[in-house]
């Protein structure tokens, strides 16, 4: 038997974050999806 460790902290965040992605880039080109990543990087900057 095998024990399950818990998820860390970013791992988990990374994991439902490339899901939200996955299932948005249907409806939002990537490109754009993108765009929005890097504004947000740049408001954390400030």
């Amino acid at each position: 038997m095998t024990e399950d460790k818990p998820q860390s902290p970013m791992k988990e965040f990374l994991d439902k974050f490339f899901d939200l992605c996955r299932d948005y880039q249907e409806k939002i080109p990537p490109k754009k999806i993108a765009e929005v990543l890097r504004d947000y990087a740049d408001r954390l900057d400030e």
